[in-house]
C-alpha cells in the first residue's frame, strides 16, 4: 500500500456508540461490543474501520488536500461470531482513497486490493466486480414495502435464494419482476454480462452503473489484470454507505470473502466534510487459513543476509550486522557459534540470500549463489548492499 502512495494512519480502537452511528444501520449497531464508560456515556469496540478512517479524514485531516490515500492495519471485534467465521476477533489490513471520485479510482483501489493479495502469497484467488447501484436501481422501479425490500436485500445478501423465492412469492409482484430478481443475481462472469444485463433493464440507474463497470473493467486490464478479475452483478452488501462499484476477493474452496470493498460516496459527509471516497479491506486470518489450505510450508521472512560466527568472530558478525541495517538490509546474526558447513545449512533454514561467515578479526567469508569469496568486512557490506539495491 505504501508502495502506491497510501499513508498509515491509526485510528481508535474504542469509539463512541453515536459516532459509529452516523455510519452503521440498526444491524450493523446490533454487532457492535458496547458498555458504558465511567460518565456513563455509551461507547464501543470498533467493529470495522472505515467510519474511524472517515472521522480521521473529515476531522483532524481536514486541512489536507484532497485526495487523500490511507491505510491502516488493525484488529475489530464483532459480537456476531459468524461474521469472522466463527471468532470474535480478525485482522485487517486496510486502504481508503478519500477526495478521487470515477472509475479511475475504482481501478485503483481494486488493483491495488488484488496486489495485496499477491503481496500475502496467495496463489489462486478470485475478484468479483459489480455495482450497488445496479440493484438499488432495480428496486427502486419495483416499490416494495420497506420490510419486503429489507428482506429481499438479506437473502440476496446471504445468496439465499429459496428464502428469496419464497419472499417473493408474498409479494404482489408480477412474474416478471419475480424473475428479474431471481435472475440477476447468476450475472456472473466477464464483460458479455453487461450486455446481457442491460437487456434486462429498462432504469437509467441500473444503465448508469453498467456504463461505470464497462469503464472500470477496461482499466483494471491496462493495470494488467485479466484472469483475477469476473464481473458480478449480484454481489449485495450489507453495510448502508456502498453507493457505488463494489468488490470481493474469495480464495480456492474457502467460503468467505478474504478481501471487500467499494465506493462510499456519502458518508464522509455525515461526519461534515463532504467526499467521495472507495477502498478495500483484507481479512488476514483468512488469508493465513487460504495459504495453509492451499498446502506447503508458508514463507519464510526474506532476508538479506545471515551472518554466522565461529571462535573470535562474535565482534565482527555484530559489528557487520549493524552496518547492513543501517543500509536498510534484513539481516539476522546467529547466537551460536558454528563452522562454515554448519552455517551453510544454518542459512538454508532462515531463507537468507547471503551468508557471511566471520571467524575472527580479519577477512570473513561470504557466500552468495553457489559463489563463495574472502572479503574484508566492509567490502562484503558494499557488495550485498550494491547486489540488492
Amino acid at each position: 500500500m505504501r508502495r502506491w502512495g497510501y499513508r498509515f494512519v491509526v485510528t481508535p480502537t474504542l469509539e463512541s456508540v453515536d459516532a459509529l452511528a452516523l455510519g452503521l444501520g440498526p444491524e450493523q449497531q446490533r454487532r457492535l461490543f458496547k458498555f458504558a464508560d465511567a460518565d456513563g456515556s455509551l461507547i464501543a469496540l470498533v467493529g470495522e474501520k472505515t467510519i474511524p478512517v472517515a472521522r480521521l479524514a473529515a476531522g483532524q485531516l481536514r486541512s489536507a488536500p484532497l485526495p487523500l490515500r490511507l491505510c491502516y492495519a488493525a484488529s475489530v471485534v464483532s459480537n456476531d461470531g459468524g461474521r469472522f467465521a466463527n471468532r470474535r476477533e480478525t485482522h485487517q489490513v486496510g486502504a481508503e482513497l478519500v477526495g478521487a471520485a470515477g472509475p479511475a479510482a475504482d481501478a485503483e483501489v481494486i488493483a491495488l486490493a488484488v496486489r495485496c493479495l499477491d503481496a500475502a502469497g496467495l496463489k489462486r484467488y478470485q475478484v468479483d466486480v459489480g455495482h450497488s447501484e445496479f440493484f438499488h436501481g432495480l428496486l427502486a422501479g419495483l416499490k416494495l414495502p420497506a420490510e419486503i425490500e429489507s428482506g429481499v436485500r438479506a437473502a440476496l445478501a446471504a445468496r439465499d435464494f429459496v428464502a428469496l423465492e419464497r419472499l417473493l412469492e408474498t409479494t404482489p409482484l408480477r412474474s416478471a419482476e419475480r424473475e428479474l430478481l431471481l435472475r440477476f443475481p447468476a450475472l456472473r462472469g466477464g464483460r458479455e454480462i453487461l450486455d446481457a444485463a442491460g437487456r434486462l433493464v429498462a432504469n437509467r440507474r441500473s444503465e448508469r452503473a453498467l456504463a461505470d463497470l464497462a469503464r472500470v473493467e477496461e482499466l483494471l486490464r491496462e493495470h494488467g489484470l485479466g484472469g483475477q478479475v469476473n464481473l458480478d452483478l449480484g454481489a449485495i452488501r450489507d453495510f448502508d454507505y456502498y453507493t457505488g462499484v463494489i468488490f470481493e476477493g474469495y480464495g480456492a474452496d474457502l467460503g468467505r470473502p478474504l478481501a471487500v470493498g467499494g465506493r462510499y460516496d456519502r458518508l464522509l459527509e455525515r461526519f461534515g466534510r463532504p467526499a467521495p471516497a472507495t477502498g478495500f479491506v483484507v481479512h488476514l486470518d483468512l488469508v493465513a487459513e487460504a495459504i495453509a489450505r492451499a498446502g506447503g510450508p508458508p514463507d519464510l521472512p526474506r532476508l538479506d543476509a545471515a551472518v554466522a560466527w565461529s571462535a573470535a568472530g562474535l565482534p565482527v558478525a555484530l559489528k557487520l550486522g549493524s552496518s547492513l541495517r543501517l543500509f536498510g538490509m534484513r539481516a539476522v546474526v546467529d547466537t551460536e557459534s558454528r563452522s562454515l558447513a554448519a552455517a551453510r545449512r544454518w542459512r538454508g533454514q532462515v531463507g537468507a540470500q547471503s551468508l557471511v561467515h566471520c571467524g575472527g578479526a580479519g577477512p570473513v567469508t561470504w557466500a552468495a549463489g553457489s559463489r563463495t569469496r574472502r572479503l574484508p568486512p566492509e567490502q562484503v557490506v558494499a557488495q550485498i548492499v550494491g547486489a540488492l539495491r
